[in-house]
């Protein structure tokens, strides 16, 4: 069977002021694996605990090395996002992971139509998400379909910037021999650190 690292971009609920905020949760999950079938997807999760949260560079290197890791990243687009995923969008491109977007019609980053600067725009997609995606989709299911064409096409040398190498070795030399649910997504994705 085919196995594909997916990571999993989106709203983490850090608090109680959190909890009306759209976040990856297992039905999610299960949309995007079922939307996947025959595929088994192996989920990369920035929300999952690290050792030492302390670490703020070993943190935003943890989130960084799985967007590395990762064949593909799918972003949670229902709603509005925060910096963290633009960065997130950003260093995928960057990386040469290809993105999954889910942008539903009319929502933040997509309308059928929209006033903007002076004028109308039909089909409008947000210029970041348009300019970073490597597919654009209105549901989690329709993510998971996507996935197989967008590991294809996508088939070139990954790249780390320099602007992430300081967060990434950080992330293996400090955290990832603690990193428990790390350590397992990659050995279930046959993957050495």
């Amino acid at each position: 069977m085919r196995r594909i690292g997916v990571y999993c971009s989106g709203s983490i609920a850090k608090g109680t002021s959190d909890t009306k905020k759209l976040c990856w949760t297992i039905r999610e999950r299960q949309q995007v694996s079922r939307g996947a079938e025959p595929i088994d997807i192996v989920y990369l999760n920035p929300d999952d605990p690290i050792p030492d949260v302390g670490n703020t560079l070993g943190q935003f290197g943890r989130d960084m090395f799985q967007i590395l890791t990762a064949d593909v990243v799918i972003v949670d687009g229902r709603e509005r996002r925060g910096i963290g995923i633009g960065v997130e969008m950003a260093a995928a491109a960057a990386m040469g992971t290809p993105t999954v977007i889910i942008a539903p019609a009319n929502s933040q980053y997509r309308s059928d139509e929209l006033q903007y600067r002076g004028v109308t725009v039909r089909n409008y997609v947000h210029p970041h998400v348009s300019a970073l995606a490597s597919v654009i989709v209105d549901t989690f299911e329709e993510a998971g379909s996507a996935l197989a064409d967008a590991v294809a096409r996508n088939r070139g040398e990954r790249h780390v910037p320099d602007w992430l190498t300081a967060a990434i070795s950080e992330y293996k030399e400090n955290v990832l021999a603690r990193d428990t649910p790390m350590l397992v997504a990659l050995k279930n994705l046959s993957r050495c650190s």
